[in-house]
C-alpha cells in the first residue's frame, strides 16, 4: 500500500494578545499573538514525529511574522490529534495592508496575501523507534479577506491620544499604551 499524505485542518483561531499603535499621520500598526489549533490525521500504518519548527510569514517577500510549531507525534491511523501552534506578528502596518488590498482587482479586493515558508523535520515512527528522518520544505500561499474577519466581542474605538488606542469591548475597557 502506497503511503498517503497526512491531513491537517484548522479547528480554531484565538487572538491571545494584540496591541494597536496609531500615529498622527493615520498610520495604524498591529502587534499580535495568535493561537491556531490544528486537527492532524494520519491514515498511514506508521506514525510520524514532527520536530519543533519555526516558519516565516512573508508579505511581498518581507518577513512580517513567525509561526512556532511544537514537536508532536501523529500516531498511525490517527484522526483526532490536536496541535496548538503560535503565530507572532510583532509590527504589522495595517494601513499599508488595507491600502494595497484596495488596489487589487475586484475578485481579490479586500484580500491580504501572505506566504508561509520554512522547513519541518518529519520522522517515521514505528514501535517507538525513529526509522527515517526527512526534512519537508513548506511553502504555502494564504489569502485573507480582512473584511470577513470577526471577533466574538464587538470592539469600538473610543479614542486615540498620545499614540494610545482605547477600546471598549462588550465586557470591559481595554487600553494599550
Amino acid at each position: 500500500m502506497k503511503p498517503q499524505r497526512p491531513v491537517f485542518s484548522l479547528e480554531t483561531v484565538s487572538l491571545d494578545l494584540y496591541k494597536l499603535e496609531a500615529y498622527s499621520d493615520s498610520t495604524l500598526f498591529l502587534s499580535s499573538a495568535i493561537t491556531l489549533t490544528l486537527n492532524a490525521q494520519n491514515p498511514n500504518k506508521v506514525g510520524i514525529w514532527y520536530s519543533p519548527s519555526h516558519l516565516k510569514v512573508l508579505d511581498d517577500g518581507l518577513p512580517i511574522g513567525t509561526i512556532r510549531i511544537p514537536g508532536f507525534l501523529q500516531p498511525a491511523h490517527s484522526s483526532n490529534v490536536s496541535v496548538e501552534i503560535r503565530a507572532l506578528f510583532p509590527c504589522l502596518n495595517v494601513s499599508q495592508i488595507v491600502a494595497e488590498a484596495s488596489l487589487q482587482d475586484d475578485s481579490r479586493k479586500n484580500m491580504f496575501q501572505m506566504k508561509i515558508v520554512g522547513d519541518v523535520g518529519a520522522h517515521l515512527w514505528l514501535f517507538h523507534i525513529i526509522l527515517l528522518k526527512i526534512k519537508v520544505a513548506l511553502e504555502c500561499n494564504i489569502s485573507v479577506d480582512y473584511k470577513e474577519l470577526t471577533m466574538k466581542n464587538e470592539v469600538y474605538t473610543t479614542g486615540v491620544k498620545h499614540h494610545t488606542v482605547c477600546f471598549t469591548t462588550l465586557d470591559h475597557m481595554v487600553s494599550f499604551p
